[in-house]
Formats: C-alpha cells, structure tokens, sequence
C-alpha cells in the first residue's frame, strides 16, 4: 500500500517509460531474456524466459523512481525498485520448479536520449512451489542488461 501511494504522489514528476528489454544472467536462469511493459507510470509487467534451464515467467508490481538525476535534460542516470509477483516455471533435467514468483528490482538507466537508455538490472527473489515435499522456495538472483526505451 505505502509503493502504491508513493507512486501515485510522484507519477507525475516521472518521464514516461515505455518498455525495456535485457539479456541476463544468473541462478537458476544461466543465459536468458525480459521484456518489461511499463504500463502506466508506476506499474511494470514484465515477461521472460531462459534458454539452458527452460523457464519462462509472467510477473507485474508497483514501480517507483528513487533517483532521476537528467535534471530537465535528456541525458543522465535514473534509479528505479520495483516488487514484481507472478508465475514462474522452470523445468531443469528432471526437476520442475513452478509456483507463485517474487521478486526485488534495481534499475540503474543511464538515459543517451529522452527515450533511449542503457539499463542494469540486479534482480532476487524466488518462486513457491507448494506441490513440492522438499525445498519449496527455489532461489532467483540475475544480473541483466539491456536497453530502455
């Protein structure tokens, strides 16, 4: 409740963002790839998949900007956390791993143009998997990089 208000006070100081997309990296995804919508000023839907471990994943949150230093200019960095919830399936060998995600991002964007960045994401979280006996929380850590537009 306290992102959704924060958001709503500053989504209209924010720049619109349209969508980004980013490769990554990271447990248990070793190389895989993210489409990010941002679909009103304080809201990501984000859709992904990885190639090694085969997982694909829908997730949606509360976004809010912490640093937007362009300062009235194109150029410059932004700071942007979101907390993203959804489904996540990954299926590695014989183990399936699918449930309820989560997940905490960290976008640093350094904006060349008014619609046209370079990001770093650091994103954790894992996925509940209630079917499963034995570890029911699959861990998720992953580095990517990409473009913002």
């Amino acid at each position: 409740m306290i992102w959704l208000v924060l958001s709503l006070i500053t989504a209209a100081d924010q720049p619109r963002l349209l969508v980004s997309a980013r490769v990554s990296t990271g447990f248990p995804d070793l190389l895989g790839a993210s489409v990010t919508v941002h679909a009103i000023p304080y809201v990501d839907v984000e859709a992904g998949g990885a190639l090694l471990s085969l997982s694909w994943l829908v997730r949606a949150g509360p976004r809010y900007m912490l640093v937007d230093a362009r300062e009235g200019t194109d150029v410059g960095l932004s700071v942007r956390v979101a907390a993203l919830f959804g489904y996540k399936r990954v299926d590695r060998a014989s183990d399936v791993t699918r449930g309820f995600h989560f997940a905490g991002t960290v976008d640093l964007t350094w904006w060349l143009a008014s619609h046209f960045g370079l990001t770093l994401q650091f994103a954790g979280g894992g996925t509940f998997d209630p079917t499963r006996s034995n570890r029911r929380v699959l861990p998720d850590l992953r580095v990517s990089f990409g473009v913002s537009l």
